[in-house]
Order: structure tokens, then C-alpha cells, then sequence
């Protein structure tokens, strides 16, 4: 069963300061934009998360800032282990979302971990980023996020009930998203989520290199603080759980350098991009994308090719892109900034399919690893909510 524990967390001092000064994105997508704005404030968690500097230079910078910031009070611990409800709040253009979960330890000792599922392959040079990271501040700064199945919503009604009264902190994150953060800590309710949970395996929804570092930490000590990692959880039913999809940019005139692959699909013209977007939406076959080069187009590939997934990214990697070098792709989750994209560098842009939370496990079982880029949880958890020290 996946090893879901209560740990007593390191947090910021809430009473000092507000969350607009405090959380940030997880390291890996942060914009320099947004690093520049975040590193302005003084107590942000991007000092920790993302330290400037170069080599083991910044690693050394975040292990004396932790140091000095528990010193000082910034940061201080709790004494007892407790369960974390948060209730994200943000905007999706004009609709509004509300995401709830909570966060946890998550076991990553061997045993523990055949219950966590990941769905994306991991690199090296971001694994060995995170364990310099975690080796220097021996601490987890942000969280991993998984996703489970609550069918009869109990874990979600536990969690409701103990998201009553005052929270530890509620305010609005500098990028727009509002928090409200309580501490769980009734045995009765933590016995009964842990129990719930038994049996179901987590599904990785964003973190991957950040559990492998966790893993590899353990290996190195053995420790019962290094036994777990932090995480976020929420359920698959949650339906401010948004996945969004990933268009891609490629090189040159997709009509003329894949007329074999479009062959074996229905082309249908399109009047703009927003026209495209809504056929692609509402086409029943799990495969459709679409296009622009010359103009848009929605194809529907007339067969699966061996595809198993459900996923149109599968059909795209395997059967559209298969002979494209994977840094010759771009990515970018703004189908209109795919356009202009496409349109200033003389090239094409290949629309993904949206796909509901639920065909993501289901791919996973029916092909294992999924394609690069196949899903992309918005908004990401915040860094900085609470911490956890190893």
C-alpha cells in the first residue's frame, strides 16, 4: 500500500508574513520573468527552490539560508505530525477553479514505492541538480504531486470536515492563485484517510525527478526522516483538477514533410484557431489533433496505428513526429503563442487534444511511461505552503 504519513512540518512564521511574499512555482517551471519578480522579495521560497548562483556555490547559499532562516524565526517547526487540507482558488481565463488536497510524507523506501506510479521518463541533469540540492539543505523545499481515485468521495468528505474553522494561512500567492492552508491533525481523521488510501496507488502527476532524488537520498541514509518525501495529493474526481495540453513546434511546412503520416487522416479545414480548438475539443476519436502551417486543420487519423494510449500525444510522437529530433520540438501550453510562433519562425504547430484526468491512468497501464509533455497539472502546487526536513 502507498505509505501516507502525517510529519510535523517546517513552515514559515505565517503571523510575520503573507503568502504573496512567500510561495513560488517548483524550480522547473519558473520563468525568468517570474524569478526576477520573485527574487525581489526577500523571504521568497525561489531562494531556496532556486538559488542564483553557479556549482556547488548556490547549493551552499541554500543550506545557509535555511540554517539562518530557522535560526532567526522566519521558519519555525511544528511538534506534532499533522496532515496539511489546502483549497487552491485561481482562474483559468475568464472561469474560475477551486482545487482541493492536502499534503502529506509519502514513503519511498523500496517497499512503499511499488504503490507510486510515475508516467514520465526522468533526466539525469535535473536529477543530480536536486540531489546536490537535497544533499546541501537536507530539507524537501517543494512538494511532488500525486493523484488518487476517492470513487465515493470519502477521503473528500474527511477532508471538508477537518477544513473547518480558521486556517493556518490563506492569502493570495504573487501569481494569482489564493490558498487557504488548515492543519489536520485529529487521529481519528488522519487513521481514516490513511486507511482509505490502502490499497489504491498514487499516480505522479508532477515530480518525477524530485521522488527519484528522494529515492536515491534514502539509499544514501537510510534514515527514518529520509524515509518519506513531501507531497501533495488530490483526488482524480476534484474537478478544479485541470490538466492542460501541451501544444508542440516543429521545424518547416508539416503538410510537405509528413504528407505519409497526414495521409492516413481526415483533413478538414478550419476557419481560425478558436474554430479548431472547439472541433479538436468535441472530436470522439481519442487521436484527432490539429495544425497550422499554410492554415488550420483538424486530423482524425482513420486508425489507432498501434496506438494504445488514448492519448493523441502517442499518435503525434509515434506516427507524426517519429523522425523529428526531440530538441528540434517545442512546447508551450498558449495555443495562440503556437501560432505566432509558428508564423514568425517559418513554422508548424500541432495542437493536442485535451484529455480528461481519468485517461491518464488508464494510458499508463495500457503503455507504461508515456510520451514527453503528455500532461501538465495547472496550477502546479505552490513551494513554500510547508516544508519538510530529512
Amino acid at each position: 500500500m502507498a505509505d501516507v504519513r502525517p510529519f510535523a512540518a517546517i513552515r514559515y512564521d505565517f503571523q510575520r508574513f503573507g503568502l504573496a511574499e512567500l510561495v513560488c512555482p517548483p524550480y522547473d517551471v519558473i520563468s525568468q520573468a517570474q524569478a526576477q519578480s520573485l527574487r525581489g522579495r526577500r523571504y521568497n521560497a525561489i531562494h531556496l527552490e532556486l538559488p542564483e548562483g553557479e556549482g556547488r556555490a548556490k547549493y551552499e547559499q541554500a543550506a545557509r539560508l535555511w540554517a539562518r532562516w530557522r535560526s532567526e524565526g522566519v521558519l519555525v517547526a511544528e511538534s506534532k505530525p499533522a496532515f496539511y487540507a489546502v483549497e487552491e482558488r485561481f482562474k483559468l481565463g475568464s472561469r474560475g477553479y477551486s482545487r482541493s488536497g492536502f499534503l502529506a510524507a509519502l514513503g519511498v523506501t523500496p517497499e512503499a514505492a511499488e504503490d507510486i506510479i510515475p508516467h514520465e521518463r526522468t533526466l539525469s541533469k535535473p536529477k543530480e541538480d536536486r540531489l546536490e540540492m537535497l544533499r546541501a539543505v537536507k530539507a524537501n523545499i517543494s512538494p511532488i504531486f500525486g493523484i488518487f481515485p476517492d470513487p465515493g468521495a470519502a477521503i473528500r468528505s474527511a477532508l471538508r470536515r477537518a477544513a473547518t474553522g480558521r486556517p493556518v494561512v490563506s492569502g493570495q500567492s504573487a501569481l494569482g492563485v489564493r490558498y487557504r492552508l488548515w492543519r489536520v491533525s485529529d487521529p481519528r481523521t488522519i487513521s481514516s484517510i490513511r486507511g482509505r488510501l490502502a490499497g489504491r496507488k498514487i499516480l505522479i502527476a508532477d515530480g518525477h525527478h524530485r521522488l527519484e532524488v528522494g529515492k536515491a537520498f534514502y539509499q544514501e541514509n537510510p534514515s527514518a526522516s529520509a524515509e518519506t518525501i513531501l507531497a501533495y495529493f488530490c483526488p482524480e474526481e476534484d474537478k478544479g483538477l485541470v490538466m492542460l495540453p501541451t501544444h508542440r513546434i516543429v521545424e518547416g511546412d508539416l503538410a510537405r514533410r509528413e504528407p505519409e503520416a497526414l495521409s492516413r487522416c481526415r483533413l478538414l479545414p478550419c476557419s481560425g484557431r478558436q474554430a479548431l480548438l472547439k472541433r479538436l475539443s468535441a472530436s470522439a476519436n481519442p487521436y484527432a489533433f490539429g495544425f497550422f502551417d499554410d492554415g488550420f486543420t483538424l486530423a482524425v487519423p482513420r486508425g489507432s496505428d498501434g496506438c494504445r494510449s488514448g492519448l493523441c500525444v502517442e499518435w503525434i510522437g509515434k506516427v507524426l513526429l517519429h523522425r523529428h529530433a526531440p530538441d528540434a520540438i517545442r512546447y508551450t501550453h498558449d495555443a495562440a503563442e503556437a501560432v505566432e510562433t509558428a508564423k514568425r519562425d517559418k513554422a508548424a504547430a500541432v495542437f493536442v487534444k485535451p484529455a480528461p484526468v481519468s485517461q491518464v491512468r488508464k494510458a499508463v497501464k495500457a503503455i507504461g511511461l508515456l510520451p514527453p509533455k503528455s500532461t501538465y497539472f495547472y496550477p502546479k502546487i505552490g513551494t513554500g505552503l510547508v516544508f519538510k526536513g530529512l
